[in-house]
């Protein structure tokens, strides 16, 4: 049977959250109610400056990073579950944001997928302000010697970065790669995560490179991948008060 025009495409996506240990445990619950879902965690470090320092969450040390996968058509539905029962909406509690997948393995897929479909019940879009449809996000990740790790902060930090989350991290099996590349990764890194807007996105990734790029010591792999929706950091704060 043909799928209907107004019916969306049914595949998985990945919900990323970043949040304190506490809010972590009562994710999946919050997720669970609205749709079959899949979560993994682990620990992080958050680091932020100033005022930002409690809009982003980062203000303890040690952060929960959380992966799941969630079907697309309970996307804002699940968002909106999040933002309310954890309170996202509040300084200081963390964020959540989407992002597409490429692909993912049937068996997996056909579980999260296994949430029924109800035409009356799809997600509306999330109403937004002008200024928010205008800015959409990007998480730039740099895998960087652990070395390196405060002079990439810093030099993001001037290129308009207001925080990033660290994962320590460990080159292997590149051997090959880096014969094609010409340079040695280093083995011990710091993956380093950076949730911005669009337009900050080339300036940050510019500026990684300069004092760290993959020809320098800091032998830094750089890349990016887009956002769709996001909360935290007061984002559907207006729709929550309504």
């Amino acid at each position: 049977m043909a799928r209907k025009a107004n019916t969306p495409e049914k595949r998985a996506k990945l919900l990323v959250c970043i949040l304190g240990k506490e809010d972590e445990l009562r994710l999946p619950a919050v997720c669970n109610e609205c749709a079959v879902s899949l979560h993994f965690s682990t620990i992080a470090f958050g680091t932020a400056r100033s005022n930002y320092i409690s809009y982003l969450g980062l203000d303890e040390i040690e952060k929960r990073i959380t992966y799941s996968l969630i079907p697309n058509y309970c996307e804002n539905r699940i968002l909106r579950a999040i933002n309310k029962k954890l309170k996202l909406y509040l300084m200081g509690k963390g964020i959540a944001f989407t992002v597409p997948l490429s692909g993912i393995s049937n068996i997996v897929s056909n579980a999260i997928l296994s949430t029924p479909y109800r035409e009356e019940a799809v997600d509306e879009p999330m109403t937004k302000s002008k200024k928010e449809k205008k800015q959409m996000h990007e998480l730039i990740v740099a895998v960087v010697n652990q070395k390196y790790t405060d002079k990439v902060l810093d030099a993001s930090r001037a290129a308009g970065a207001t925080g990033a989350t660290i994962l320590h991290s460990r080159s292997i099996g590149n051997k090959q790669a880096e014969q094609v590349i010409g340079t040695s990764l280093s083995q011990e890194s710091d993956t380093i995560a950076f949730l911005t807007a669009y337009e900050y996105k080339n300036h940050i990734m510019e500026a990684i490179r300069d004092v760290a790029g993959l020809k320098t010591d800091g032998t830094a792999v750089i890349f990016s991948l887009p956002v769709d929706s996001l909360i935290g950091i007061g984002r559907f704060a207006d729709e929550e008060e309504e």
